[in-house]
């Protein structure tokens, strides 16, 4: 079994950037085999949700970040920090399907660095 499978690490709050380093915009990295992306929401707290759009698998990494949500550069889909899509804009008057979400992540400030766990 690799390392980045063990169960036992993902019980741990990993820093993996400054806070000061998202004011940029969203922000990849790789935790334990995953890609995450990582951004700074409206109130200035992190969230990090898996860095693929569930429409078309884009990077979210390379989207922008708008009223605290991510939005997926390639057809502007838009998630909030628990991975739920909360705009559909080619489709603003239908409902947002129920599996249209990616994975989240608990995402933390302390000591002046964004981190995971």
């Amino acid at each position: 079994m690799l390392v980045t499978q063990q169960p036992v690490l993902r019980r741990f709050w990993y820093a993996v950037m400054p806070m000061a380093k998202l004011e940029a915009g969203p922000q990849p990295f790789t935790l334990l085999g995953e890609d995450i992306v990582l951004w700074k929401q409206a109130d200035g707290t992190p969230a990090a949700v898996r860095d693929r759009c569930c429409h078309r698998t884009a990077k979210l990494s390379k989207g922008f970040v708008q009223d605290g949500n991510i939005v997926c550069g390639y057809h502007g889909w838009t998630y909030d920090c628990s991975g739920a899509c909360v705009k559909i804009p080619q489709a603003p008057d239908m409902a947002i399907p129920a599996g249209a979400k990616v994975p989240a992540y608990h995402a933390a400030e302390r000591f002046g660095y964004a981190g995971w766990h």
